[in-house]
Formats: structure tokens, C-alpha cells, sequence
């Protein structure tokens, strides 16, 4: 069985990676514009399971187009661990995240303290435990992704490829991942594990030279979001309530 799914794997592999090549290189040439690209679902049967294939690689001139055919889940919860190292200590930090329709809500939990964000409709509200009242600024398509304290990994699109210096398909974290890593500065290098699954990152690193400074690890995920879940302010009022369908 396990032979039969490594072989599944291979053929999804090869389709995303055709399928990218032909969106960058060749359709733009022909209609001037490029198509999206749907990734395929590496879980799913063919008819040919019985055939040999060779392995096909995710690389750096590919990945973009791979990247740009995921999407993230409307409604879900997920909870990571986000550790900062410096020279001599490092912290750590858990973080509970509740999306559903555009509004993000987060609980982080660090030193004794405990800090709630809630980002939608255009705004992002932050508090502390205890408090009655919020601070509140103007959200940016960033805002969210800042305030589960990872980074927006779809700015990869915007980059040169010659700043990404690897790319793959990977397992990692117990799933399937498109792989990154981009080089930032002469010094500085992030890596992402993107969940092919559900378009979210699921683990994520920062390194200065060799020396590990970021790293995020998500622990658990489960979608969609339970009916009824409520996305409220610290004084009681309810902005949002999740309707229990996702949508992807």
C-alpha cells in the first residue's frame, strides 16, 4: 500500500510540475496572459498505479506557479508553536487561531501573558487578558498572517527567481508540503513547508547565516470551524459568527 501511495505521489508531482511549467512558459506566449493552475490532490487514484515512474522535483523555476495554485480553507482552527533563538536564550510562545470568513481571531499565551488579535472587516482589535477595552488600527492583507506571528509566505510570489535557492516536495510536520527557501540578504534565509492539503504553512524557519532566529511549527488543525463559533470583543460584543461550512 505504501508503494501504491509513494506512486500516487509521483504522478501528482509530475501533473503540478507540467502543469506549472506549461502556465509560465508556454500559455503566456499564446494568449498573453496566464491561466491559474490548479494543483492536483496527491491523494488521488489513476489507473495507471501499476506503472513505474521516476520521481519529477519542484524546482525553484517551477515553485512559483505550484505556490500560486494553493488556496487556504475559509473556515478552520489551528494551533502552532513560535520560538525565537537568539545567542544565549530563546522564548517560545503557543498560538490559538480560530478563522472563519475573512475574520481571524488569536490567542497567544507567552512569560505569564496572555494577548488576544482579532482581524476582519477591515480592522485588527488588540487586548490582554482582563482587559474591558481594545486598541484598534486599520488591517492590511498582511494583518492576519501578523497576528498568528507567521509570515505571509505568498510574497514569494513577487520575487525574482534568482532569490529562491531551493525548492521540493517534502513530508514534513506528518504532511505533504511544497518546500521553499528564499534568500532574503546576503545573511538571512527563510524556509517554508506549505500543506499542499490546505494551502497553510506548516512549519516554518528563519536562519541568520547558520544560526536558527524564527522557527513555526504548527501542532494541530481541524476544519471547518464549529457552527455557532463566535468571534467576539472583550466587552462581550459579538462581531462574527462561523456558520460551520468551509469553503476553500
Amino acid at each position: 500500500m505504501e508503494q501504491k501511495n509513494r506512486t500516487f505521489l509521483v504522478i501528482a508531482i509530475a501533473i503540478t510540475v507540467l502543469a506549472a511549467v506549461f502556465v509560465s512558459l508556454v500559455l503566456p506566449a499564446l494568449t498573453g496572459k496566464a491561466p491559474e493552475v490548479t494543483l492536483p490532490d496527491v491523494n488521488q487514484q489513476t489507473s495507471q498505479a501499476g506503472e513505474n515512474f521516476l520521481p519529477v522535483e519542484v524546482t525553484p523555476e517551477t515553485v512559483q506557479g505550484v505556490i500560486a495554485s494553493l488556496s487556504r480553507p475559509d473556515s478552520y482552527r489551528r494551533t502552532l508553536t513560535v520560538s525565537l533563538f537568539w545567542e544565549g536564550g530563546e522564548s517560545a510562545e503557543e498560538v490559538e487561531i480560530w478563522a472563519d470568513g475573512g475574520w481571524v481571531r488569536t490567542v497567544m499565551s507567552t512569560g505569564g501573558v496572555t494577548q488576544y488579535r482579532l482581524v476582519g472587516d477591515g480592522k485588527l482589535r488588540l487586548w490582554y487578558a482582563g482587559d474591558q477595552t481594545w486598541q484598534e488600527t486599520d488591517a492590511n492583507d498582511t494583518s492576519a498572517d501578523l497576528a498568528q506571528r507567521v509570515p505571509t509566505y505568498e510574497d514569494v510570489l513577487d520575487l525574482p527567481v534568482e532569490q529562491i535557492t531551493g525548492a521540493g516536495y517534502e513530508e514534513k510536520n506528518e504532511t505533504y508540503c511544497v518546500f521553499v527557501e528564499v534568500s532574503v540578504t546576503d545573511e538571512v534565509t527563510d524556509r517554508y513547508w506549505i500543506d499542499t492539503d490546505t494551502g497553510l504553512l506548516a512549519w516554518a524557519e528563519t536562519y541568520e547565516g547558520d544560526r536558527k532566529v524564527y522557527e513555526m511549527v504548527q501542532t494541530q488543525f481541524a476544519a471547518p470551524l464549529e457552527e455557532g463559533t463566535v468571534f467576539s470583543l472583550p466587552d462581550g460584543t459579538v462581531v462574527h459568527e462561523s456558520s460551520g461550512v468551509s469553503v476553500p
